[in-house]
Parts: C-alpha cells; sequence; structure tokens
C-alpha cells in the first residue's frame, strides 16, 4: 500500500513539472513578412517589412539584418534602415500595435529576379519578453525597361568620384553634397540644372516654380535629395506632403518668418519622421499651423494640419515676416487692440455707417414733407412766391414805363413850350407871389396854432390831412 502511495506521488510530481518546464522553454512567437513586388529597369521600388505577433500583443524593439544583391538593387531610402552600400542593411524599429511596418526602396539594376534574405533578428514584446520570429525573405522581379534596357551598370566608382568633399550640417547630421544621381532618382516635375555652389558650377534639380534640390548622401552611401536655398546655400528635408493632385508642400522649419498671434502656442510636430516647429492654438487642439513652401508657386506660407482627417489646407491668417502683417496700420498699443479684435471693430463701423445712412434719409424724407407743407400753405393762402413778386414789380414797372413813354411820345413839343411860357407869365408876377405868400404866412400861422397836428396845404392855402405829431407831409398840386 505504501508502495502505491509513493508511486502516484512521484507521478504527480512529473506532471507538475511538465507545464513548468514548458513556461520556460518556449517565447512568445511571431512572424516576419516581405512583400513580393515587380519593378522594371531604372525604376524605384519599394519592398515592405512587416512583424506580427501571433498572440495579438504589441510589438516593442525589432532589429533585422538582411542581405541583397547590389548588382541587382541599390538601395535608395528607408525610415529605421541602414546600408553599407555593399548588399547589407539593417532595420531598426519600435512597434505601435501587433503588427509592424516599414517600408525600404530600392532602384532596380538588371532584369531577372532579385532577393532580399535575412541573415539574422532580435526582437521582443512591448513588455520585454522575448518574440521568436519564424523569417520570411522577398524576391523582387526586375524586368526590361521600356526602351529594353536589361541592364544598369553599378555606379559605384562613378558615384565615388561624382560624391565630393563638401560636408553640408542638416538638423545635426553631417552628409556629403554628390552629384551621382540619376534621371531615376529625380522626382517628378523637376529637372537638371546646374548651380554655382562653394565656388564651383553643380549638379541640382529644379522645377518651373524655381524650387531647387540638392542631392546629398550620408555616412551609409545612402543618397537623397534635401531642399536647397540658393540665398544662403542651405539645405533642409525635403518632404513632400500631396495636398491635391498637382500640388504639394515641403514643411520648413523658419520661425522666424512666422507671425501669429498670441493665442497660438510653439510646438514641436513629428512628420515622417522628421521634427518640425509647428503653432497651436489651445482653443482647437485639433489643429496645427506650420509654415511649408509650395512646390507649384514657389512661394513660402502658412498651412494648416488636421490631425483627425491628415490633411493639409491653406492657413488665411498672418503669414510670413517678409509680408506685411494682417491687420491695420494703427500704430500703439490701441492698433494691437484693433488689429486683434479685427472683426469685431468692422462690424461697428459697419453699424456705425448704416446708422448715419438711416438718420440722413429720415432728414431727407422731413425736408421734403416741409417744403410740401409750405406750398400748400401758400396755395391755401393765395401767398405769391418770390420770384412771383419779382415778376410783378417788373410788369409794373415796364407797364409805367411804357405809359410814360407814350405820354411823353404824344405830346407836341410846340404845345410843351406855348404851355410853358404862359404858365411862366401868368405865375411870374412879382404882386401874385407876394399876397399868395401872405396869405399863406398868416393862415399857416393860425391854423399850426390851433393845432399841433400836422397840415395839409394845397397852392391856395386849403388845408387837407392831419398826420403825427413831428411828421409833416404837404403834397402840393400842380395846376
Amino acid at each position: 500500500m505504501k508502495v502505491f502511495k509513493k508511486l502516484a506521488g512521484l507521478i504527480l510530481a512529473v506532471c507538475l513539472m511538465v507545464p513548468l518546464a514548458g513556461t520556460v522553454a518556449f517565447a512568445a512567437e511571431g512572424v516576419l513578412m516581405y512583400s513580393d513586388p515587380s519593378a522594371k529597369v531604372g525604376d524605384n521600388v519599394d519592398v515592405d517589412l512587416v512583424v506580427r505577433s501571433n498572440s495579438g500583443q504589441t510589438v516593442g524593439d525589432v532589429q533585422v539584418d538582411m542581405s541583397y544583391d547590389p548588382t541587382a538593387l541599390e538601395f535608395v531610402s528607408g525610415d529605421g534602415f541602414t546600408a553599407d552600400g555593399s548588399g547589407t542593411l539593417t532595420y531598426s524599429g519600435t512597434g505601435d500595435g501587433a503588427e509592424m511596418r516599414a517600408t525600404m526602396t530600392f532602384r532596380a539594376l538588371k532584369e531577372g529576379e532579385a532577393a532580399i534574405s535575412v541573415s539574422s533578428t532580435s526582437a521582443t514584446m512591448a513588455d520585454g519578453e522575448a518574440l521568436e520570429l519564424r523569417q520570411g525573405s522577398s524576391t523582387v522581379t526586375i524586368s526590361a525597361a521600356d526602351d529594353g534596357t536589361t541592364v544598369i551598370e553599378t555606379e559605384t566608382a562613378e558615384t565615388a568620384g561624382a560624391t565630393t568633399d563638401i560636408v553640408v550640417t542638416v538638423n545635426g547630421t553631417d552628409y556629403n553634397f554628390s552629384e551621382a544621381f540619376t534621371g531615376a532618382d529625380i522626382p517628378d516635375g523637376f529637372s537638371e540644372t546646374t548651380l554655382t555652389f562653394n565656388g564651383e558650377d553643380r549638379k541640382f534639380v529644379s522645377n518651373e516654380a524655381g524650387v531647387t534640390l540638392g542631392y546629398l548622401v550620408d555616412n551609409s552611401g545612402a543618397g537623397s535629395f534635401f531642399l536647397f536655398n540658393d540665398e544662403d546655400a542651405t539645405f533642409a528635408p525635403y518632404i513632400q506632403l500631396f495636398i491635391s493632385d498637382t500640388t504639394s508642400i515641403v514643411p520648413l522649419d523658419q520661425t522666424d518668418a512666422v507671425n501669429l498671434p498670441d493665442t497660438y502656442q510653439q510646438v514641436d510636430l513629428t512628420v515622417q519622421d522628421q521634427q518640425y516647429t509647428a503653432w497651436s492654438n489651445p482653443e482647437t487642439p485639433r489643429y496645427y499651423v506650420l509654415y511649408a513652401l509650395n512646390t507649384r508657386t514657389g512661394e513660402s506660407h502658412l498651412y494648416q494640419y488636421d490631425t483627425d482627417d491628415g490633411t493639409y489646407q491653406y492657413f488665411i491668417g498672418s503669414d510670413a515676416a517678409g509680408e506685411a502683417s494682417a491687420g491695420l496700420p494703427i500704430p500703439g498699443a490701441f492698433g494691437d487692440f484693433v488689429n486683434s479684435h479685427l472683426m469685431l471693430f468692422f462690424i461697428i463701423l459697419v453699424i456705425i455707417v448704416l446708422v448715419i445712412l438711416i438718420l440722413m434719409i429720415i432728414f431727407a424724407v422731413k425736408l421734403v414733407h416741409r417744403n410740401q407743407e409750405l406750398d400748400d400753405l401758400y396755395d391755401e393762402y393765395d401767398i405769391p412766391y418770390e420770384d412771383e413778386e419779382d415778376d410783378d414789380d417788373s410788369e409794373s414797372a415796364q407797364k409805367s414805363s411804357g405809359r410814360s413813354a407814350i405820354e411823353d411820345d404824344g405830346e407836341d413839343d410846340e404845345y410843351d413850350d406855348e404851355y410853358d411860357d404862359e404858365y411862366d407869365d401868368e405865375y411870374d408876377d412879382d404882386e401874385y407871389d407876394d399876397e399868395y405868400d401872405d396869405e399863406y404866412d398868416d393862415e399857416y400861422d393860425d391854423d399850426y396854432e390851433d393845432n399841433d397836428k400836422t397840415i395839409q396845404v394845397n397852392k391856395k392855402g386849403t388845408k387837407q390831412k392831419k398826420s403825427s405829431d413831428d411828421d409833416y407831409d404837404i403834397n402840393f398840386i400842380d395846376i
């Protein structure tokens, strides 16, 4: 009985040790895969590298060492990839999900099949657990070019001669200026040109808008185009962001050329593994504003990046410092206040103009009504207008003048002379004058004493009219 108990205990112990041994011996599993693209001689071809965990957990750090035939493929570029130029390629990266994907670009050099094989791998999960990868490989199928070309000779020797000793530093990394690019390397819309650089004529590429690119080679021998500024002979990363089918922009890291309201805060924005200075408004965190070059127009402007849609739009606001800032040219603190509240200022201005216009209309209507009331009043009381009175006076004067003219014209000159003579003879008698004067004086004195008022006499000495105390109106009647 005791023997059976010892045997059962031994079997139980063995069973408990089996799962423990399995846990120690096996790690998490995953798979390393490649795409198998096809291309023509002279064309660039993209090869995708994919690392996936079978458990669905997040992939951590990954490093893959690869090899390829440098006579069939020429490494061009790839984020996280480094090449020595002799057929050895290394990738290093970190995943952010159950699947990690990276892309490397080669140029097809000759017709046939070119293999990319894995030399070694090292991978972990996000929690640090080892990730065992089942390795795969890639086969690039290369066909003849459209013009029948089947082989492009390697340009190793040519590249060595064309890569200059001119060292250019871009974002802290040293590059050598090179003229070893080929027609297949030139981006769409650009063509080869010659510019003076470092005291000599060098090969560059440019487009119709005047955007210029230069070819730089890093320490691993990988070359790519960089944006060239011919004003100060500097280079900047060339990253194309397409905003339409015909237009792309290249981000620029030029903080001095941007003038934005104080509500925008300066931040760092990562675009295709390159860091650029951008600006964000805390009120609208969805959008970022960055300064970029338009490759179609050759002009630099502010563009807005929509993080939700992943799109870029032209930003209407304050632009580069070289241009006039949007706002009214009012100096001082008041000008700053007006420019920061420009919309409110224009709304108030429009309201003031509308109020003035309404008041003018009201005054005009009141003036018309007043004129109409005066016209009705003149018509009701038959009051002549000033112009009518002037016309009446003119007519009276003309009539009087006409009668006088007729009377003067109708009298006979001889009759006038004869009448004047008789009148003078009749009234020129001194005796009559003396008699008349005495009689007039006596009569006038008596009447004046009786009445303090005014008297009116004729030539015969009769009274006709009374007037006020000191006013005398004497009318003489010609006989």
